[in-house]
């Protein structure tokens, strides 16, 4: 899968079948900006891709290096750790052909939460995420619903069709 987070911003994921430039490519242009500085690992085709960016920093994991200032990938590290731990606690397996609803759902949670300033036992401020309140988020869900229609497939599966018009 390819994540794609803009800093202290919104995520996009989606499913690729491998990491080789013709499979990334179109993904990343769909998602990002050509003038978004990209901030990746070490990965050969990012290297490639991220020549038509505004600017392309990567960090070493190979070399055990995951940051250099304000370059590393840790927000989309962040992301991953989230959607494994769904795996975990809930979904217990992501198949393959389900991944893109699954991604969108964490995806959904993520670009829901706000920051919130808490201060520890030890007096330092520290930034937590929180979640928005649940009206706020059906809000914003409903808000994506017209032209949409939800139908039951014929062994039982949920297709989500969308209006042309």
């Amino acid at each position: 899968m390819l994540v794609a987070i803009e800093r202290n911003g919104s995520v996009r994921s989606a499913p690729v079948d491998s990491d080789s430039i013709a499979n990334l490519s179109p993904v990343i242009e769909r998602f990002v900006d050509k003038r978004a500085h990209l901030k990746t690992d070490e990965l050969h085709a990012y290297k490639v891709i991220g020549k038509d960016y505004a600017s392309h920093q990567w960090v070493n994991h190979q070399r055990k290096e995951f940051s250099r200032g304000d370059t590393h990938n840790n927000t989309a590290e962040s992301f991953n750790a989230i959607l494994e731990r769904a795996k975990q606690g809930v979904y217990h397996c992501l198949s393959k052909k389900h991944l893109c609803r699954y991604l969108d759902e964490i995806g959904f949670r993520w670009n829901h939460r706000v920051p919130e300033l808490k201060t520890t036992k030890t007096g330092k401020q520290k930034i937590v995420m929180k979640r928005l309140p649940a009206l706020t988020m059906i809000r914003s869900l409903l808000l994506h619903a017209p032209g949409r229609q939800v139908r039951r497939s014929l062994n039982g599966g949920i297709l989500c069709l969308t209006q042309s018009y």
